[in-house]
């Protein structure tokens, strides 16, 4: 291979200027590249993250909304049938 480079350039190839020829650009370009990777999966993970407490949160209200509704009943503000028509509207 080394005799093919000299014939047709004149010279040892591409990589001539050692380090700093093509070869470190590639390195450059490959630091680019994973660096860009991290970033994303780190990105995409806290935005996982961040969606899960909002379910947590849903879950908990609707939660609160039958322990209100629950409590309403046992006074007596409200009758069997609006009771189970508030749930059922509250489970939706």
């Amino acid at each position: 291979m080394g005799y093919c480079s000299n014939v047709f350039s004149g010279s040892r190839g591409m990589m001539r200027g050692g380090m700093f020829g093509m070869g470190f650009l590639w390195w450059i370009v490959l630091a680019i590249v994973i660096i860009g990777v991290v970033y994303f999966l780190r990105n995409r993970s806290n935005q996982q993250t961040m969606s899960s407490p909002s379910t947590y949160q849903d879950t908990t209200s609707q939660a609160s909304h039958f322990s209100v509704l629950d409590e309403e009943f046992a006074k007596g503000n409200l009758t069997e049938e609006e009771y189970l028509h508030k749930k059922e509207v509250l489970k939706k």
